[in-house]
């Protein structure tokens, strides 16, 4: 049986491994919203510093963490011995990012993305894409201001969260699997790559932004390797962080730790970040195995994987530059209605499940109102197609209106599950915060 599926299931997620573009502006329509998050009250911190400050205490808590990690989490790569923190390591900086099994070759600087509500930003202090990360920026990269800060700056919550939300996109997952070419990785433990091309960068990070914790038993047992994703300990990890950085009055790092968490949230209410495969069940993909269409049903979830993303990036955008609060994408973002109290059991228990459930009702919704060339010819291969930025048109004039109207009904359904997940996060993070500042405060 498992020569049959392991194909199809694991090549299916080679070139699709974004979900949502451009978190930070993602995110901005909730937390504008939000006043206590807009005022500039954050003193901007160094890693080095936190570290320097806090190094017994990450210690502690990272050790505690990873044993918490062992026990909770099925088909968790135990981080060896030989990574773990200690407060007397000679370089601390390069200990907590082995430690927490993160690409150490970024620079991780300090900085915020702008937002289309910012000032006009003096140009000594725009920084460029490839100062923040080794990868070629993609589309989004291209349009997108960062600015500079300096330890002792203020800041707003709001900003050091959306553009924390962003930054795993960076590299931050990024060669950690020992088959991916990096002087590091064959030191963290997480074994060879279960899924993907491991010769390509953005692949390597697919198992840390991708959940498949709802896979039928046929699939469990005919591809193993797919429950080897690594999001829902990423999130915990972070909160983990997020919540020691308020606790010992770390303000910054405590969002930043947070945004970073919260990529992968939003990751994983793209229901194809949620299951390899929506839209097509077990026997439909054993069909194609028997048919011989093992291919043309990869190139199809992978075509459609990336046409959600770019028309949805530039439905998000369109209205984010024109200032459209009120357009129903925008809306359904900043929403948050039917919030969820989060804890250690929603990535699992319910964000993901909601995320499958809606894959196979949005795969059709995409097969129905795109132009058939982009979702239904297996002979046509979206990502490289340079078709991108001209998709609306392209889908006003093949499809009509009518389809422009039901895609972003379906766009607008998928932001306010982001919304929902979202608020719950940052109330969790908030509710820290302010315990911390509580504290602070009280004689």
């Amino acid at each position: 049986m498992r020569p049959w599926l392991a194909p199809l299931l694991l090549y299916a997620l080679s070139s699709s491994v974004w979900a949502w573009s451009d978190h930070a502006s993602l995110l901005w329509p909730l937390v504008r919203t939000q006043p206590e998050m807009l005022e500039t009250t954050l003193k901007v911190e160094s890693l080095d510093d936190f570290l320097r400050t806090e190094a017994t205490g990450l210690a502690a808590l990272l050790s505690g963490h990873e044993a918490m990690s062992r026990e909770t989490f099925p088909h968790y790569a135990p981080r060896p011995d030989s990574l773990t923190f200690t407060a007397d390591a000679d370089d601390l900086r390069e200990a907590f990012l082995r430690a927490i099994r993160v690409n150490p070759t970024l620079a991780y600087p300090l900085y915020r993305q702008t937002t289309v509500e910012d000032p006009f930003v003096a140009p000594g202090l725009v920084k460029n894409f490839n100062e923040l990360s080794f990868l070629a920026g993609g589309v989004s990269h291209d349009s997108i201001v960062y600015v500079a800060l300096s330890a002792g700056d203020l800041v707003a919550p709001a900003h050091v969260l959306a553009s924390g939300s962003d930054e795993p996109d960076f590299g931050l997952d990024i060669g950690l699997f020992e088959d991916n070419d990096t002087d590091f990785a064959s030191d963290y433990g997480f074994g060879t790559q279960p899924f993907g091309n491991p010769n390509l960068d953005y692949s390597s990070q697919a198992p840390f932004h991708m959940g498949f914790y709802h896979l039928d038993w046929l699939t469990r047992k005919a591809q193993p390797d797919l429950l080897r994703t690594y999001p829902e300990w990423r999130v915990s990890l972070f909160r983990a962080l997020s919540q020691f950085a308020f606790e010992t009055g770390h303000d910054y790092w405590g969002w930043r730790f947070a945004g970073w968490g919260l990529h992968y949230i939003g990751d994983l209410t793209q229901p194809y970040h949620a299951h390899p495969l929506p839209g097509v069940n077990t026997v439909e993909a054993l069909w194609a195995v028997v048919r011989g269409k093992t291919n043309e049903a990869i190139q199809l979830v992978s075509n459609r994987h990336g046409v959600l993303e770019s028309y949805q990036y530039q439905r998000v955008q369109k209205s984010l530059d024109q200032k459209e609060w009120s357009s129903p994408i925008l809306a359904a973002v900043a929403s948050a209605v039917d919030v969820p109290v989060f804890d250690e059991l929603t990535v699992r228990e319910v964000l993901t499940k909601e995320s499958v459930d809606a894959g196979a009702e949005l795969d059709g919704v995409l097969q129905s109102n795109m132009p058939p060339r982009y979702v239904s010819d297996p002979a046509f291969e979206w990502t490289g197609s340079g078709e991108e930025a001209a998709i609306v048109v392209t889908v006003a004039s093949d499809r009509g209106e009518q389809a422009i109207a039901v895609l972003d009904a379906a766009v607008a359904e998928q932001m306010l599950q982001f919304s929902r997940f979202a608020q719950a996060w940052i109330n969790d993070a908030r509710s820290n915060w302010l315990s911390d500042a509580s504290a602070e405060s009280t004689p």
